[in-house]
């Protein structure tokens, strides 16, 4: 009988499987159950830094970064930094955060269209909250013509001017970082082991410079009160490398705290392994919007350009004409040395036609390609 009672109360227990995950919920790993309004709440307020990443061209990413926004502004005064903006937009910031410009004026005396090429309306919500708010916006990116020289020629080769535009201190003795920078090499078509380590530097000059931007900022530290909020791409605050490690050195005793958009299955499979969670909360994002249209090309850097390994069936680059084994010199008269070329040549306006210039046989040939706006071209592998 005594058996039998057990089995009957084991039997009448129920247990109530966890709701399925909903965009606007947040998740702090390993718990998978979401935060209610009162922790996410309490959470910002413990934080004196919050970090915010992004995919650049998702608006659910961006909505939850103004959904942070709002709930920290309204908790007190408030520094928003972004990564979209180079330093010299700071004159622009701070005329917005003063309601001095209108939003045109400033998305036009920043040159959006040209320096950052991802959607204004995306972001125009977030810089009009700043405006209505009179937040205090930063401009945080190093300059982009410096970041490249960097690149190129390592941080030696920049004059005593340009050096003095980036963060005094550049600390590269980062293993952990520079094995995850490590993995864009392949698409950026860096190969050399100098290339490869002026590439890493260039990045930690990205987020030195963003890092060291903010702290002036926030100023005086710690007893100015001051509260920051950084928006800027995952990769430069995922699994706590990046952008965290250098602000909290720049301002010591920070409570930062980081805050990764992910879809509803990304925080699942985050959360089951909590111990490679990549940020302290998890943001659930509506469905990524569907891929632009690529132009259906595997790339291989050779011979002083990309050389055509493979194209996909159907792509902008087949029906144009291209063919394997091309040599892929220039797009609109824009030397290429690695993939990321194309999209930095035709981001400003990717769906207008280009010039792409190929050697073939010895033959040099211009190619006119326009990806379709309908996006039913397939992407590149």
């Amino acid at each position: 009988m005594a058996v039998l009672a057990l089995a009957v109360g084991c039997a009448g227990m129920t247990h109530t499987p966890p709701r399925a995950l909903a965009p606007g919920d947040y998740l702090a790993p390993p718990a998978p159950q979401p935060l209610d309004q009162a922790e996410l709440t309490h959470r910002l307020s413990q934080a004196r830094v919050v970090l915010v990443g992004e995919r650049h061209d998702h608006p659910g990413h961006h909505a939850i970064q103004l959904q942070v926004l709002q709930a920290m502004a309204a908790q007190g005064p408030l520094v928003v930094g972004v990564e979209w903006l180079q330093q010299d937009a700071q004159p622009a910031c701070d005329a917005l955060s003063a309601g001095k410009i209108t939003l045109d004026e400033f998305r036009a005396q920043v040159k959006w269209d040209h320096s950052w090429g991802f959607p204004w309306k995306m972001v125009a919500p977030i810089f009009a909250e700043v405006r209505a708010k009179g937040l205090t916006l930063v401009a945080l990116n190093a300059p982009q013509g410096v970041v490249r020289q960097v690149a190129s020629g390592g941080l030696k080769s920049l004059t005593p001017e340009q050096r003095a535009s980036i963060a005094p201190s550049l600390n590269l003795d980062d293993p952990a970082y520079r094995k995850k920078v490590a993995r864009q090499f392949a698409f950026h078509g860096v190969k050399d082991p100098q290339a490869q380590e002026d590439f890493f530097a260039a990045q930690v000059v990205r987020d030195e410079t963003m890092a060291h931007n903010l702290a002036l900022r926030l100023v005086p530290w710690p007893d100015g009160g001051k509260r920051g909020l950084v928006l800027a791409g995952a990769g430069h605050l995922a699994g706590d490398m990046g952008l965290p490690p250098r602000i909290a050195r720049r301002l010591p005793g920070a409570r930062l705290l980081t805050i990764l958009p992910v879809s509803a299955q990304g925080a699942q499979t985050m959360v089951m392994a909590a111990q490679n969670a990549p940020a302290d909360l998890l943001a659930v994002s509506t469905p990524a919007p569907p891929p632009p249209p690529r132009l259906g090309l595997l790339l291989g850097v050779e011979n002083g350009g990309l050389v055509v390994k493979r194209i996909i069936p159907g792509s902008p680059a087949q029906k144009a004409g291209v063919l394997p084994g091309d040599l892929l010199l220039a797009v609109d008269e824009k030397p290429l040395t690695s993939p990321k070329g194309i999209h930095d040549a035709i981001k400003a306006a990717p769906f207008a036609p280009h010039t792409y210039l190929l050697e073939r046989d010895g033959r040099r040939l211009n190619l006119t390609i326009a990806l379709p706006k309908s996006g039913a071209a397939p992407p590149a592998k």
